[in-house]
């Protein structure tokens, strides 16, 4: 199923990265990197870097008149009642993998909304280990858990410190503040790399 998701994703990216929606693109491109932090090509990070961005431009970056790309190709492309709420609901959140069940299915703890996600069994690889604390998004399509590609992993060093921080942005009880603070980690993250000699959470302050 995460193949149908992801050849969807492929087919946003391929429409709406041409033509008239090139400007759109160059537009929010300036917009995310001017958030989060730019990061040379040539670093080891660069692709999932990209890969992130590609999922901030579908989900979230709004058009002038305050649409998102996901709901324009919803819209236009006559999606399945199933896929289409759940392209609109993709869970945007701070994560951390917890462990493999007895199952042999990933365990995820959303950090940020305070639950418990367990992937689909056989889930494609992630990179990933146990322990690792990562901002991503997760889709729910018919019944099962999927990470999606964008996967900003965080220095293992702040732990703590983001989870006494993402305690006071869930009881904020808002989506942008949410939204404000993942891109603030991206950010953050950014800085880290940028600083490798600094202790992360001399960065990691909020």
């Amino acid at each position: 199923m995460l193949d149908i998701v992801h050849e969807h994703l492929d087919k946003v990216l391929g429409l709406y990265t041409l033509g008239s929606h090139f400007e759109d693109l160059k537009s929010a491109k300036d917009k995310y990197f001017s958030i989060t932090g730019k990061l040379d090509e040539d670093k080891e990070e660069f692709e999932s870097r990209m890969n992130c961005f590609n999922d901030w431009y579908i989900f979230q970056f709004r058009h002038n008149d305050g649409s998102k790309v996901i709901e324009d190709y919803i819209r236009t492309g006559q999606l399945d009642v199933e896929l289409s709420q759940a392209l609109l609901n993709v869970n945007h959140s701070l994560f951390e993998f917890s462990k493999i069940n007895f199952r042999k299915q990933i365990v995820l703890h959303d950090i940020l909304h305070d639950e418990k996600i367990i992937l689909v069994k056989n889930h494609p690889t992630i990179s990933l280990m146990e322990g690792d604390v990562f901002t991503g998004r997760v889709i729910k399509y018919k019944g099962a858990y999927y990470l999606l590609r964008g996967v900003c992993i965080l220095p293992q060093g702040v732990k703590s410190i983001l989870k006494k921080q993402s305690k006071k942005v869930r009881k904020l009880n808002s989506f942008e503040e949410e939204l404000n603070f993942l891109l603030q980690l991206e950010c953050l993250k950014t800085k880290a790399t940028h600083y490798g000699h600094i202790d992360p959470a001399k960065i990691f302050i909020f």
